[in-house]
Formats: structure tokens, C-alpha cells, sequence
């Protein structure tokens, strides 16, 4: 049995383009922005918002792909695309927070002079546009809205960090090297949050027992139904990360109702998550 999750995806698809445009505008201001000011903090947060934005296109382009149904060639559908994608940012992420790392790393025992003003400028352009996308976003009911609203979110508090550091800048200059000190910060904390995310996505392609699923208190729900014997043949693995899929074998007494028995097993696979069922009854 499948389970319809396609719906709202429309409604995720145009508030996910409109973050992406906006996202893909602010990295233009960001990329020069840095450049212009000479600082690394920026150019740091620059390649955290490629990041995301590059996860934006990702998310946006599998929402319209997710109004579609299966397919002969993609029997599930195409959700396990955004773990692909997912694996893809985070690769690239961790790759550039590195080469931020090399750049900064020696600015710390011989600081440049920094634009505070700039600095001071781009962060509260940062703040608006970060601002506006929560905004959109705020109330999104696909996994996909929200997800990509509590990155932002997290964004947000980086960019407060910046406007803070260019208002220090301006009033005490000889402690520049307070700007490769925090793009040093931001990415350290990109390669820790981005590793983890590489990690459970490929648990996920390798087809791990999902997260925070409780197979023993699951098959023990199963079997207090009336008339289910036993279990066997058990799997459960996660399409993205969110929705699952379930294979099981279940021994029942044939005297009972078999089709309440399955609409039970239906009842609480469904409080897990589960969207993809199929049960095969001895």
C-alpha cells in the first residue's frame, strides 16, 4: 500500500523557487561584497550561502518532481534524488571550508586590514535578505520547507555574528585579526554540521534502519494486534531520510478479520512515517 505524499508539494515548489532567486541574487551581493571588503569572515559565509542555495535548487527542483507519480524506471518515485544531492552539497561544502581554512589560518599571524564599513553594510543586507526568506518559508508544511527553513534560520545567526564583528572592527582596527578568526569559526562549524549531514545521507543510501525508529517497540505494537502469530522476513529503510519503506511477513490466525488486521498494521506503520507497505500474510 502507498501512501499519498504528494500533496502541498505546489504550494513548497513556488516558496522554495522564490528563496532560491532570492538566495542566488544575495550570493552575487556576497561573492563581491567580500571581495570589495577584503574579508574573510564573508567570503566564508559566502560559500556556507552557495551551499544552501545550491540545496535550494535542489529542494525546489525535487518539490516539482515529487507532483509526479512513479515511474517504470523509478518505481519509489525520485525522493532518494535529495539524499544524492544532499551528499553532493555536502562534498562541495566541506571541500571550500577547507580551502577557506588554508586561507585563513595564515591571516591569523599576519592580519590585513579589513573594510569594517563594508563589512557593516553587506551584514545588514545579509540580515534583510536571510529575514525575508525565513519569512516565506515560516509555516511550510513539506519536510523539504522546513528543512531548508531552519538552515536559514541557523544563517541568520551567522550574519548577526558578522554585523557584530565589522561594529568591533570599526572602533578597535588593530584587532583585524578577529575576521580570519571567525571565517576560521564558520568553518570548522560548516565541515562538523556538513560532515554529519555527508554521514546520515549515506546510511541512508545504504539502507540503515532509519533514525529514531524503534524496531522491537514497532514489532511489538504488530504483534499485540488480535490475531497476528508472528513476524518474519522484517525490513524498514528510509526513501530521504524522512519517508520509509516497509517489507514484513506476518503469521495471522485466518479465522479473524484479515482485512482489520491489516488496516491496524496500516494505523500505526503510518505513525512512523512509514508511506510504503507491503505486507504479505502467511
Amino acid at each position: 500500500m502507498r501512501i499519498d505524499t504528494h500533496h502541498h508539494h505546489k504550494k513548497a515548489s513556488d516558496n522554495l523557487a522564490f528563496v532560491f532567486l532570492l538566495n542566488l541574487t544575495f550570493n552575487i551581493i556576497v561573492i563581491i561584497g567580500g571581495l570589495a571588503t577584503n574579508s574573510m569572515a564573508i567570503l566564508a559565509d559566502c560559500i556556507h550561502d552557495m551551499s544552501d542555495t545550491f540545496s535550494m535548487a535542489i529542494a525546489w527542483i525535487l518539490e516539482h518532481v515529487a507532483q509526479k507519480g512513479a515511474t517504470d524506471k523509478f518505481s519509489y518515485g525520485y525522493q532518494r534524488f535529495s539524499i544524492l544531492g544532499a551528499v553532493i552539497t555536502s562534498t562541495f561544502v566541506i571541500v571550500m571550508a577547507f580551502f577557506i581554512l588554508s586561507e585563513a589560518i595564515p591571516r591569523l599571524f599576519s592580519p590585513e586590514g579589513v573594510d569594517a564599513e563594508g563589512m557593516l553594510i553587506i551584514g545588514i543586507i545579509g540580515l534583510v535578505f536571510k529575514t525575508i526568506s525565513v519569512w516565506r518559508l515560516h509555516g511550510g508544511e513539506t519536510f523539504n520547507e522546513k528543512a531548508i527553513f531552519y538552515h536559514l534560520l541557523g544563517d541568520i545567526f551567522e550574519w548577526v555574528a558578522i554585523l557584530i564583528l565589522s561594529v568591533i572592527l570599526i572602533f578597535w582596527q588593530d584587532i583585524s585579526y578577529l575576521d580570519p578568526f571567525v571565517s576560521i569559526a564558520i568553518a570548522v562549524w560548516l565541515i562538523f554540521n556538513l560532515g554529519r549531514t555527508l554521514y546520515k545521507s549515506l546510511e541512508v543510501l545504504l539502507q540503515k534502519t532509519p533514525d529514531n525508529f524503534d524496531v522491537e517497540e514497532f514489532k511489538q505494537q504488530i504483534l499485540e494486534i488480535d490475531g497476528v502469530n508472528a513476524l518474519d522476513d522484517f525490513h524498514i529503510w528510509s526513501l530521504d531520510g524522512i519517508d520509509s519503506v516497509m517489507t514484513v511477513k506476518v503469521d495471522v490466525d485466518f479465522g479473524k478479520n484479515v482485512e482489520n488486521i491489516k488496516k491496524e498494521i496500516y494505523d500505526i506503520s503510518n505513525k512512523y512515517h512509514v508511506v510504503d507497505i507491503t505486507i504479505e500474510l502467511d
